[in-house]
């Protein structure tokens, strides 16, 4: 078993690119979170959606078993940027899980805004739930210049 796992939510593929990437960098396992009930791709809907159960903390089910977290040393969380937020899915699992003993990490993707206050509060419900917290890594529009991108993945798993 790797010592990292990468969980993540990634709606339109940018946050799975940077995912496989970093855990190509850091032989770390990955575990991408889905939703019973899908957000909409594309359109208003797609914001209107995520937007709104960003900003309102809802927590949608998630599919499958969490993964166990008891044999990894170090847990890196990633999600698209929602209203200035994690991504509601991303938000359930934080919910979910015991950080205790853990190093978790964060990286966020946004179309052009900031991160900021996304990956602050990503640190607050790790911090929350037991969590020594690592760094952050913000991206924007990876899959539109993926050289640009692939550099950025290598200075983050640099500070990991």
């Amino acid at each position: 078993m790797a010592a990292t796992l990468i969980v993540y939510y990634s709606l339109e593929g940018n946050i799975a690119f940077v995912a496989d990437a970093l855990a190509k960098q850091l032989g770390a396992e990955v575990y991408r979170l889905e939703t019973v009930k899908e957000y909409p791709k594309k359109g208003l809907l797609k914001f209107l959606h995520g937007g709104r159960d960003a900003s309102l903390g809802f927590k949608p089910e998630l599919k499958g078993t969490l993964p166990d977290l008891s044999g990894y040393e170090q847990v890196i969380v990633g999600t698209p940027v929602w209203a200035g937020k994690p991504s509601a899915p991303l938000a359930a699992f934080l919910d979910k899980v015991d950080f205790t003993g853990k190093k978790v990490s964060a990286f966020a993707s946004s179309a052009g805004g900031s991160a900021e206050k996304c990956l602050a509060a990503i640190r607050a419900a790790a911090e929350r739930k037991g969590a020594a917290f690592g760094a952050v890594q913000s991206f924007v529009n990876p899959l539109r210049s993926p050289e640009s991108a692939l550099e950025a993945v290598k200075t983050f798993a640099a500070q990991l």
